[in-house]
């Protein structure tokens, strides 16, 4: 099952990763992306990483809207693991 973020439109977010549980011994992140499917305003501020963990900042979007955030992350002993999860742009109530 894919995990379900929500965030509002005028928010700018962060949303950790970790990838912890697919790295094995001192194996650690040294590169990651992110990407955004679906018909969606939502976009990529910026992504940063540490060891074992991603950062994703996300911003703007629309009401309604909903995207496939894909974060792509490469570890020294070349490792890639993808994880994805949905965006889900709603009003503040």
């Amino acid at each position: 099952m894919t995990d379900v973020m929500q965030k509002a439109p005028a928010d700018e977010l962060d949303y950790d990763i970790d990838f912890s549980r697919w790295l094995k011994g001192s194996d650690r992140i040294i590169d990651a992306e992110t990407t955004i499917a679906g018909e969606t305003s939502v976009s990529v501020v910026r992504t940063d990483f540490a060891d074992r963990s991603v950062r994703v900042w996300l911003s703007g979007g629309m009401a309604g809207e909903n995207g496939l955030i894909s974060v792509l992350a490469t570890t020294v002993e070349d490792r890639k693991k993808e994880f994805c999860f949905v965006i889900k742009v709603r009003d503040c109530c």
